[in-house]
């Protein structure tokens, strides 16, 4: 009788378990739910340590944080954990010269000689000059990296390619920069063919200062985190605030090393925490900025590819033209989706970055975007 009594019991204590689940569950939105299954279904995997997304949906701004940061420490990410955005920093880096444009401070069809101190000759090809277009757009013809040797690194990559890039990052000056600039030959006219570049990002900031007399990281803060009240981003990060960037790793749970640009970052430099980020996409969903409108524009096409300020376009058909950028540094994965026909953004990260992180990051996206439907 005790064994069944006790049987009976443990049976009672489970169903109110349940019915509780389930009455928690009922008060979280869809948008909740989803978040807490998919980033359930990502922990699954022993490779991942955390995962952090944010989404703006309907007028309101979900955040939510899961995992460990640092295995065995328990340390979940929080609001106020500083992720690096790699590559996502492009799009503020448009952002701004949508703005330049706006204010009459440059055209997309100059030649960018007219903002250079010093000439290139080398920056055209057959008579066809450069353009500023041609920066925000990938179609420069520009190397990908510069230093060069991190190009060759990236060609044939190693298990310790992530420390090789790092030491050749930390060795490179803005001196060293122009120089390699000048020894540049291109391939072909620019604006004909797309290839993907983080030289002539730093170079449009390069411009940007030229145009306006100010340091590129004063004008990110000035022209766009002030406006938006995002207090925790930037291409510099205060001394008081390095403790709180999130460790990234590489395969075997690996301390990946941290990201370090001696030139402007606007190529993959900057930090950002999730808060901030979801402050951003609100920013690229309103209609009514005329900067963020701008920014969207089609301005180079080729088939299916299509490419705004920096921002790669795509089509969905159930959520229309939509805006994304993914951003991979040594050992942080991060992807942002705006998609403003749906009034709809997310933004993942995780800190890892190991072969397949970004479509497992994708799984994700997509299955929020189901969920959504």
């Amino acid at each position: 009788m005790k064994i069944k009594t006790l049987i009976v019991f443990a049976l009672i204590i489970v169903s109110c378990q349940t019915k509780q689940e389930k009455k928690e569950n009922a008060k979280k939105s869809i948008v909740e739910q989803s978040l807490d299954k998919n980033a359930d279904l990502l922990l699954l995997d022993s490779t991942i340590n955390a995962i952090s997304i944010g989404v703006y949906h309907k007028s309101k701004t979900y955040i939510k944080h899961y995992g460990e940061l640092d295995k065995g420490k328990g340390n979940k990410p929080t609001d106020e954990t500083i992720y690096e955005i790699a590559s996502v920093s492009k799009t503020f880096a448009g952002t701004l010269v949508a703005q330049a444009e706006l204010e009459g401070k440059l055209n997309l069809e100059d030649n960018i000689q007219k903002y250079l101190k010093k000439p290139f000759p080398n920056f055209e090809y057959n008579g066809n000059p450069i353009k500023i277009k041609h920066l925000i757009t990938h179609t420069s013809r520009l190397p990908r990296f510069l230093p060069d040797i991190i190009n060759k690194i990236v060609e044939n990559p190693t298990n310790d390619l992530a420390f090789k890039i790092h030491r050749a990052e930390n060795n490179y000056s803005k001196e060293k920069f122009f120089s390699d600039l000048a020894l540049v030959n291109l391939d072909t006219i620019p604006g004909t063919k797309e290839g993907y570049s983080s030289v002539d990002t730093e170079l449009i900031a390069h411009i940007l200062e030229n145009i306006y007399g100010k340091s590129y990281e004063e004008l990110i803060q000035k022209k766009i985190c002030q406006k938006l009240a995002m207090t925790h981003t930037g291409t510099v990060l205060k001394e008081n605030a390095k403790h709180k960037l999130a460790n990234g790793y590489l395969e075997n749970n690996v301390l990946a090393p941290k990201m370090i640009s001696q030139l402007w970052g606007a190529g993959g430099g900057m930090t950002s925490t999730l808060p901030d980020l979801m402050k951003y996409i609100k920013f690229q969903l309103n209609s009514k900025d005329e900067v963020a409108k701008k920014s969207h524009q089609i301005l180079y096409q080729n088939g299916n590819y299509k490419i705004g300020y920096y921002w790669p376009i795509g089509f969905d058909q159930d959520l229309g033209t939509y805006y994304s950028h993914q951003g991979g540094a040594f050992g942080i994965q991060n992807y942002m989706f705006v998609f403003p026909e749906e009034n709809l953004g997310i933004s993942v990260i995780i800190n890892q970055n190991i072969k397949g992180t970004s479509n497992k990051l994708l799984k994700v996206v997509h299955g929020i975007l189901e969920d959504l439907k």
